[in-house]
């Protein structure tokens, strides 16, 4: 039997720039995920469509309409990578977690996104905002850049 492969999460930080080439951190990020499979890739409901908010609200020249905004994340991700939900445990686990290490404010939309991706099956988030998740993951979740 082969070896499972290693499952890894994306957050919206590297989601934008691996669609955008025009993006500061296009190219590593592009290098980051093009080392694994598109099928090992994970990625939260709340990521995508965090994703899909930010590409169409980007500054000009930018932004993207929403149809193509549509298009150019199904193009890249509908069938290709897996999904996961947030779930009632995803956010009292997230809440808990923040709670305990006295971590408010917004934090808490990336622990809920560290607690989906690690459930999912994911054992690396990857994040331009490494600081942002390192003290909100859940244990076992490897926070790093692209």
């Amino acid at each position: 039997m082969a070896p499972r492969q290693k499952r890894v999460g994306l957050d919206t930080s590297c989601m934008i720039p691996l669609l955008c080439d025009w993006h500061e951190f296009h190219a590593p990020t592009v290098a980051a995920v093009g080392t694994g499979s598109l099928s090992s890739l994970v990625i939260c409901t709340h990521v995508l469509l965090e994703c899909f908010a930010v590409l169409t609200r980007l500054p000009a020249p930018h932004r993207i309409p929403p149809q193509q905004a549509n298009r150019l994340l199904a193009a890249n991700f509908h069938t290709s990578v897996a999904l996961c939900g947030v779930l009632d445990s995803d956010v009292w686990g997230a809440m808990a977690r923040t709670a305990e290490r006295q971590v408010g404010g917004g934090k808490i939309y990336d622990a809920v996104v560290a607690e989906a991706t690690a459930r999912a099956g994911a054992s690396v988030l990857l994040t331009w905002n490494v600081k942002d998740f390192v003290t909100v993951a859940p244990p076992g979740l490897e926070i790093r850049t692209p």
